[in-house]
């Protein structure tokens, strides 16, 4: 065992949560989102599995960095791999690198998506758009359609509050990108057309537009955690386990101190252990979360006691812990949103927060 934090990523796990998704909504093709390294997970790693799939339409990134190193450790998969949100301002060297590694771009901004059709290099590269219907983060103006004089492969919109079917903002997007598909299907009828993201794909029975769609993008559910906090598992499996060992441990009287700051005494009369864990923020376990946090020995909870320092953390103690014990910080036994919600946060943060330098463990 190392003397520090380590993560083992599931390949069953995310062929299991592929499976399930792919049952939610059979008559979509999926883009399966790993960008952020696959949310923390691996992006080689997931992509050489999920690429695979016959139900696998291509593969989604966020940077032509990313699409870059993922072609590179694809190999010879020709799977497409499609770049969302890194092509303003278009350059000919963007061009450049769709056509050296087979990228696809995303054009969500008016400037580039002229720059492009102008581009003789551009010619030939497929090319995706993303309207805005309300989220107004990225997207062309749903009026901007007539502007393409290019074949988009697929054209998109991007839902602020999936998790929500009935708000009032979902179903001003909705509305606004249903008169758009009929638009583009008049058109481009060969245009693939998709707005579900994980959320959305849970909630498929509240969006009878998803019956005219032809692709969804699943993000978070791949890694088997739940979209959001209410939504049901449905057989998940988280995919990845983060665990420390414990490197000491320390017996607390009653008004002794742990960590920077004192912020933990102990108040048993007749004390009490405290188990220090091989990992702190610099390796992904949030500062916020001491004297808030939860890790796992076997089937017993524990909870953080006293501050997260750079390299080390600190939790209740048990008199049968022993040095080398490995505690789960994140896990099949911690629920994401209880970490999350511990850590003033979201499950998607603390997945691409693990540090450089915990181990990575990978597993078929």
């Amino acid at each position: 065992m190392s003397s520090r934090a380590a993560i083992t990523v599931s390949g069953s796990a995310l062929r299991n949560n592929f499976k399930i998704i792919s049952k939610k909504v059979p008559h979509l093709g999926l883009i399966p989102m790993i960008k952020a390294d696959a949310y923390g997970h691996g992006a080689v790693f997931a992509g050489k599995i999920l690429g695979r799939d016959p139900k696998t339409f291509s593969l989604g990134v966020a940077t032509f960095g990313e699409g870059i190193r993922l072609r590179e450790g694809l190999g010879d998969s020709a799977v497409p791999i499609i770049v969302f949100s890194d092509c303003a301002p278009w350059t000919p060297e963007h061009a450049d690198l769709c056509t050296k590694y087979r990228l696809e771009p995303v054009f969500s901004e008016i400037s580039s998506l002229l720059s492009f059709q102008a581009d003789r290099r551009s010619q030939g590269i497929p090319a995706h758009v993303e309207f805005n219907t309300g989220m107004n983060r990225l997207g062309i103006p749903v009026d901007s359609l007539p502007l393409l004089r290019f074949y988009p492969k697929t054209a998109f919109t991007h839902l602020s509050d999936a998790d929500e079917p009935s708000s009032q903002r979902t179903r001003r997007q909705i509305t606004g990108f249903s008169r758009l598909v009929g638009e583009v299907r008049s058109r481009f009828p060969r245009t693939l057309l998709h707005f579900a993201n994980s959320s959305a794909i849970w909630n498929h029975r509240e969006f009878p537009l998803m019956k005219e769609m032809d692709l969804a993008r699943p993000g978070l559910s791949l890694y088997g955690i739940r979209p959001f906090s209410h939504a049901r598992e449905d057989r998940l499996r988280r995919a990845m386990r983060f665990a420390a060992p414990v490197l000491n441990r320390i017996y607390l009287e009653k008004g002794d101190s742990v960590g920077y700051g004192g912020t933990y005494r102990c108040k048993k009369p007749g004390g009490e252990w405290i188990a220090v864990l091989g990992a702190g923020y610099a390796d992904g376990v949030f500062r916020s979360l001491g004297n808030q946090g939860v890790a796992y020995h076997g089937s017993k909870k524990l909870r953080f006691r006293g501050r997260v320092s750079m390299d080390l953390s600190a939790v209740e103690g048990l008199s049968r812990i022993r040095i080398g014990d490995e505690l789960e910080l994140w896990g099949d036994r911690v629920d994401p949103y209880e970490q999350s919600f511990h850590a003033g946060t979201i499950p998607y943060e603390i997945t691409t927060r693990m540090g450089f330098r915990v181990e990575r463990k990978y597993e078929p």
